[in-house]
């Protein structure tokens, strides 16, 4: 009886130990402003308030201890504009994100998608992202330094703002400002 409770203990735990399957986990991060863009083989994400510790690097693999891998090259672009909704005079806009209690940060005033446009086929989107708009009407987007030299329309979006484009394409540099407010 004792072999018998045996043999039925082993196949059951072999039994289950077959029909259990291994996770898949898919690196993913929702954030408020951040986002994750593939471009000419290159991808880049990106979220704000992630804390990076260290990486370890054995030729073409790359491991980053914290939450995101750390840039190589960058080209920074720096936008100023304002939403007309939340703009206060000074030039100033409201802290959206602050009073609605999803910040905790009083000087961020909403978030806005940057994009780059292709100069020659404008309907080509090269880059994407969503970033923090201050409100000093000042915003940062960080891009792999693939970027720099290239020439580009900007197109800024919003959820309470028209799609608003730069007149004419911008030439990147790797620390390029560009004013929509003038």
């Amino acid at each position: 009886m004792k072999k018998l409770a045996n043999l039925i203990i082993i196949t059951i735990i072999y039994f289950q130990s077959s029909i259990v399957n291994a996770q898949t986990l898919s690196p993913k991060v929702i954030a408020t402003c951040g986002g994750y863009q593939i471009a000419g083989g290159i991808s880049l994400s990106s979220t704000m308030g992630e804390t990076f510790y260290t990486t370890l690097q054995n030729g073409n693999i790359m491991l980053t201890q914290g939450q995101q891998q750390p840039y190589i090259t960058l080209s920074i672009l720096n936008l100023r504009s304002f939403i007309e909704g939340y703009y206060l005079p000074g030039g100033t806009m409201q802290a959206v994100l602050f009073n609605a209690g999803i910040v905790s940060d009083p000087l961020l005033c909403d978030s806005i998608i940057v994009e780059l446009r292709d100069q020659l086929n404008p309907a080509t989107i090269v880059f994407s992202n969503t970033v923090a708009l201050h409100t000093d009407g000042w915003a940062q987007l960080t891009l792999p330094g693939s970027f720099t030299g290239g020439n580009y329309y900007i197109v800024i979006r919003s959820r309470n703002a028209i799609e608003t484009w730069s007149k004419l394409p911008v030439t990147l540099g790797t620390n390029t400002s560009f004013d929509f407010t003038q």
